[in-house]
């Protein structure tokens, strides 16, 4: 994997000539935007501040960003799940705050809600959340930082890039959220079952490769470090995700808050 400096522009444009994209329009303004110059580009934006109040101020700004770039280069090339990011830089917006622009392709196509049924769509979703379980189950064992925010239908596209003849499943949410806190990820792997378990209603058909990952997942020793409150949550946790591998899609107890990061 090649050295990588954040604070290098790959990419030139003004900032005064982003403009709102209509995708943040509908969906979440003032976080991407479109320039002329780069006609086949999303711009998304995030200020400095929110990323590292997110990751509790325990990163310099270019070390967060580029562990996040290793998180997103290692799941196209372990995992197999495509993120079209193109490149992280480091700069200011129009009010001249410190901002983190994400420059991704532009893809067109639907969210996995919204496409219709097919054998080939069942398929690649498949592969999709096989991959996605598979990640998170290396993380709880191995540690370390993991990408946290990718396990909900909503954050990925079914389509193609400007050019490209076949549709596929893209990760478009490449938003810099990371944790360490294998306590958070059965939140993660709740949320993840759940999203998995309405696709696989869908299309008609069970993932079961992902749903062994799963298994797997909860089948490992809890760890033994946690406090009452931590086990009560874990164990609630544990118990909506069987409930969603058998069927059931409503929650049992109140919803878990999000860790911090640890």
């Amino acid at each position: 994997m090649e050295e990588f400096d954040p604070n290098t522009a790959k990419y030139s444009f003004a900032t005064e000539d982003l403009i709102d994209s209509h995708i943040s329009v509908n969906k979440r303004p003032g976080k991407l935007f479109e320039t002329e110059s780069l006609p086949n580009k999303i711009i998304r934006m995030e200020r400095a501040t929110d990323l590292l109040r997110k990751h509790d101020n325990k990163f310099e700004l270019p070390e967060l960003v580029r562990e996040a770039r290793k998180l997103f280069l290692e799941l196209e090339e372990e995992y197999g799940i495509c993120a079209p990011f193109d490149n992280y830089e480091i700069g200011k917006d129009k009010s001249g705050n410190d901002v983190v622009y994400c420059v991704v392709d532009r893809i067109e196509g639907e969210h996995l809600e919204e496409v219709e049924p097919s054998v080939e769509f069942a398929e690649q979703a498949e592969t999709l959340y096989t991959s996605v379980a598979k990640y998170f189950l290396d993380k709880f064992e191995e540690g370390g930082l993991y990408l946290w925010d990718i396990n909900g239908q909503s954050q990925y596209i079914y389509g193609k890039k400007v050019g490209q003849r076949k549709d596929q499943v893209y990760l478009i949410d490449t938003d810099i959220w990371m944790s360490r806190s294998r306590v958070g990820m059965y939140l993660v792997i709740e949320w993840l079952t759940r999203h998995m378990s309405g696709v696989e209603s869908r299309v008609n058909k069970r993932f079961e490769r992902a749903r062994e990952y799963i298994t797997q997942f909860i089948n490992n020793p809890i760890p033994k470090e946690l406090g009452e409150s931590d086990r009560n949550t874990v164990d609630q946790n544990v118990d909506n995700i069987r409930r969603f591998l058998n069927g059931d899609r409503k929650l049992s107890g109140s919803e878990s808050a999000i860790p911090p990061f640890e």
